[in-house]
């Protein structure tokens, strides 16, 4: 039988419905009378980190910091949603967080405190959580594994950074404790959360550093500017 009338057969009685969507959503681009290759690659879950574990990021962690605050900054700046934002500047700065679409995609509606009044939590600290939760949050299979204490531990910690700063982790507060400069709330929760997740994994010591702003060509530090800084929220359109 040639490849052509093979991709035409319908899935054997005994594929489960369960097994057909995982093919679907895995976009392997085969039919389903074919055999999975041996070669091919699926996406590996990301090693779950537990209290105790020690990661090498070498003599770099203040810049991993540093570009943390400047991605998070940035992005925000020029693409808006601030829990995406942080996800992506977090994942683009430490080196043991993955860079999972899945996890990006998950944050990009719980920006404007995920709600039409804005008065829910700041997406930039949900973003935090999302990614502290998986670095170090627990795992499923048939049952659920793993403790969640460590990332609320954690994550507690980046809300006391926020409680410090704002008073607060409520979108509506946050944004007027800012004056409305969304990218530099995202830039500080990215930030804050490096900072957490270095002193946790890594043997580095958090020091109360300025916050440096992403610098332009000229060596002048770039601003919000009106556009960015008085961008409507997603959800919130505040």
């Amino acid at each position: 039988m040639n490849e052509t009338s093979n991709t035409n057969q319908r899935p054997p009685m005994n594929t489960s419905r369960r097994q057909v969507l995982c093919l679907a959503g895995a976009g392997v681009g085969l039919a389903l009378g074919h055999s999975l290759p041996a070669a091919a690659h699926f996406p590996q879950p990301a090693r779950i980190l537990k209290r105790g574990d020690k990661i090498d990021v070498g003599d770099k962690p203040d810049a991993i910091v540093q570009k943390a605050y400047e991605l998070g900054y940035e992005y925000e700046k020029k693409h808006g949603g601030c829990a995406r934002c942080t996800v992506a500047a977090l994942q683009d700065a430490i080196p043991f967080v993955a860079v999972d679409e899945g996890l990006f995609r998950g944050s990009t509606c719980l920006d404007g405190g995920a709600t039409p009044t804005s008065i829910q939590n700041c997406g930039a600290f949900t973003g935090a959580g999302m990614v502290i939760g998986y670095v170090c949050g627990s795992t499923r299979g048939k049952t659920f594994k793993g403790s969640a204490a460590l990332a609320h531990e954690l994550l507690h910690k980046v809300y006391y950074r926020f409680k410090e700063k704002y008073g607060t982790v409520l979108c509506k507060d946050v944004k007027k404790g800012a004056k409305g400069n969304c990218p530099e709330v995202v830039g500080r929760a990215a930030k804050w959360t490096a900072e957490v997740l270095l002193t946790e994994f890594t043997d580095y010591t958090a020091k109360e550093q300025p916050d440096h702003k992403p610098q332009g060509k000229d060596g002048t530090e770039t601003k919000a500017g009106s556009a960015a800084a008085t961008r409507p929220c997603f959800a919130c359109h505040c």
